[in-house]
């Protein structure tokens, strides 16, 4: 379990879900993670989780859809650790309401959140993997990267647009030996736009219907240490991504999990 020791990882919307499940196992991998979100009480309780089962996180409060916010973040990273490892873009804006129930400022908002966060934090992290040789970029996408659905206009926009963004990347930075792959959760979490407190309101019966997160923690981990002479350009179903480390180990070539599509 210390396959990312030495490593610096970035996660966005840390706080709760799906980036704050991997959050957690990405540091029993020995990661220095350094998790994001807006939510300052969503990072207090991921730290004091973290930390009391031993293990350490920095967690800076960063709101993605404010660029001069995210260029803070990169500088207070490059001058804390002086390197990035590997950016996980998980942070997402999910509404679920009919495109005329969404104002002109909600519509963008997402796009900002979904989509333009993950280019801008990339343009400011690059130059740093560039300059160390090395790099990996997880871009985080759902099911509606692929399909659509209805009353998920802008979530759908983002994601269509983040996986093509994703893909043209992973062309133009293999040769510079980055790897930049996308991954799609796999399994029933916690809805993304549900806070902790909303989520331990719900019946037990419930939130037994989602699960643990951290059992995809595996898939990221794989894919963190991956570069452009790795696995790149490829789009994963996590949970079975970390099905097979789990089963097979690390020294493996990974054929693309099925897509959600060919799985439908």
């Amino acid at each position: 379990m210390n396959r990312l020791e030495g490593r610096v990882v970035l996660i966005t919307g840390a706080g709760r879900g799906l980036g704050h499940g991997v959050a957690r196992g990405l540091v029993r991998y020995g990661a220095t993670v350094i998790g994001v979100s807006r939510t300052v009480s969503e990072l207090e309780a991921l730290a004091a989780e973290i930390r009391e089962a031993g293990g350490e996180i920095d967690t800076p409060s960063v709101d993605l859809s404010q660029p001069a916010e995210i260029e803070a973040l990169a500088q207070r990273v490059i001058e804390r650790y002086g390197r990035l490892d590997a950016l996980i873009n998980n942070a997402a804006i999910l509404r679920n309401r009919p495109f005329l129930d969404l104002t002109a400022e909600e519509f963008d908002e997402t796009i900002e959140v979904n989509l333009m966060a993950p280019v801008r934090l990339i343009r400011a992290f690059l130059p740093t993997m560039l300059a160390q040789g090395h790099g990996a970029i997880i871009n985080v996408s759902s099911r509606a990267g692929i399909q659509p659905f209805e009353n998920e206009t802008d979530y759908c926009a983002a994601k269509y647009g983040l996986e093509g963004f994703s893909f043209s990347l992973a062309i133009e930075l293999q040769p510079k030996n980055i790897s930049v792959n996308v991954v799609s959760p796999g399994y029933r979490i916690k809805p993304t736009s549900v806070t902790a407190e909303e989520f331990a309101r719900w019946p037990e019966e419930r939130r037994a219907e989602y699960r643990d997160p951290i059992d995809m923690a595996d898939a990221f981990a794989y894919l963190a240490v991956q570069d452009g002479s790795g696995v790149t350009g490829q789009r994963f179903n996590a949970f079975d991504l970390a099905e097979r480390v789990r089963q097979e180990g690390w020294d493996w070539t990974p054929t693309p999990a099925p897509s959600d599509a060919e799985r439908a």
